[in-house]
């Protein structure tokens, strides 16, 4: 929603888009702040509780947001919004992942598309309020659904509160009795890190620097060019429709090996093709390849390390948050200095490390695999 309205934002204050990258690298502050924080706020008052802070902290920040404060007081706000997102995509993720007891990826797939959906409608309302010259009521929509999200919360069920408590508890106890990962989990935990790290970076950086992008290398107009965006987010959309079960079927490595490598080669075909009508086709492509890589990235990870959801959760989305913004000015800074072409080439190299680290992950799985086959052999 922010990034929608930026180029109205910064008119009204006064402010150039130096303060907008400024504006959402402290929304994303606050979102780390979030991530960072959740495991610990959940353990001591409830996931149900944090999540109704985190609701209510959104809800307040936008309606403040919508009256168009100062600046100082519309960047602090922003901070909050970042901060009730970062509690709220890492605590669902993990209560997603502990209550699907079987089919774990399908559950998260369908968590992912509708924030695909959601990615795709809230940026489509804030341009119909810029068109109608009344965007400041973005603010207050957003604001308004929260509120009612807040609502629906507090009136859940006695019976569903009571097994959020009880799950809470189960958590409480699975740190109790393993509180630290042993060292093979942190070597998968680490390439994990680089994995989300990595794919934020191709996400968030085709997201935004696919317009320029297609500007640049194919001469098409504006609003054909921001199009891009609706057809990479409306893939991605779609493939997560399918991708959860697919997963599940083909199993996760398979599944996120073959993710990664259509993903590079259709990010190196985009680089080597001029016809419009074949970058949005491949474009598309790009989408569906890696419509799953997120969700069954956490869900493999998880299964990896048993016992360790919250933490690993919001540690392999703090990663992502990270790589998706600093990703990013490395993206801006090849546009800047090479054009398009090299660009494109640095996002299939980001497809490369991703698939590496699936190969990697396989390997260190087979070994431990195998060294406690060894172990147990002989007693």
């Amino acid at each position: 929603m922010l990034g929608a309205l930026l180029p109205v934002i910064l008119p009204h204050y006064g402010r150039d888009y130096s303060d907008g990258g400024t504006l959402l690298f402290l929304q994303f502050i606050g979102f780390l702040a979030g991530v960072l924080i959740s495991p610990s706020l959940s353990a001591g008052i409830g996931r149900k509780r944090l999540l109704i802070v985190a609701i209510a902290a959104i809800t307040i920040a936008y309606t403040v947001m919508g009256t168009m404060p100062s600046w100082a007081l519309m960047v602090v706000m922003t901070i909050f919004v970042g901060f009730g997102s970062g509690i709220i995509e890492s605590s669902i993720g993990a209560f997603t992942i502990e209550f699907a007891e079987e089919q774990k990826a399908v559950a998260m797939t369908k968590l992912d598309v509708y924030f695909g959906v959601g990615s795709m409608l809230l940026p489509a309302l804030a341009s119909l309020y810029i068109y109608l010259n009344v965007w400041n009521l973005s603010f207050y929509t957003v604001a308004l659904a929260t509120f009612v999200l807040l609502l629906f919360w507090l009136r859940m069920p006695a019976d569903s509160s009571a097994h959020l408590h009880q799950d809470q508890q189960k958590d409480a106890v699975a740190s109790a009795g393993k509180p630290r990962y042993t060292g093979a989990q942190l070597r998968l935990l680490s390439i994990f890190v680089l994995f989300f790290f990595v794919y934020m970076g191709i996400e968030l950086g085709m997201m935004n620097f696919l317009p320029s992008i297609l500007i640049e290398s194919i001469s098409i107009s504006d609003s054909a060019a921001s199009l891009s965006v609706t057809f990479f987010w409306g893939a991605i959309t779609i493939g997560r429709l399918f991708v959860g079960r697919m997963a599940e079927t083909m199993s996760y490595v398979p599944f996120l090996i073959g993710s990664a490598l259509g993903s590079m080669v259709l990010i190196s075909a985009l680089a080597l093709f001029t016809s419009p009508i074949m970058m949005y086709l491949l474009i598309f492509g790009v989408g569906l390849f890696i419509s799953g890589l997120f969700s069954i990235g956490l869900v493999f990870a998880n299964t990896l390390m048993p016992g360790m959801v919250e933490r690993t959760t919001s540690t392999l989305i703090a990663a992502g948050g990270i790589g998706g913004s600093v990703l990013q000015y490395v993206i801006g800074w090849s546009m800047d200095r090479w054009s398009f072409g090299p660009t494109l080439w640095i996002f299939a190299l980001f497809a490369l490390i991703l698939l590496i680290s699936i190969i990697i992950v396989q390997q260190l799985k087979s070994a431990d695999s195998s060294l406690r086959a060894g172990i147990e052999s002989k007693y």
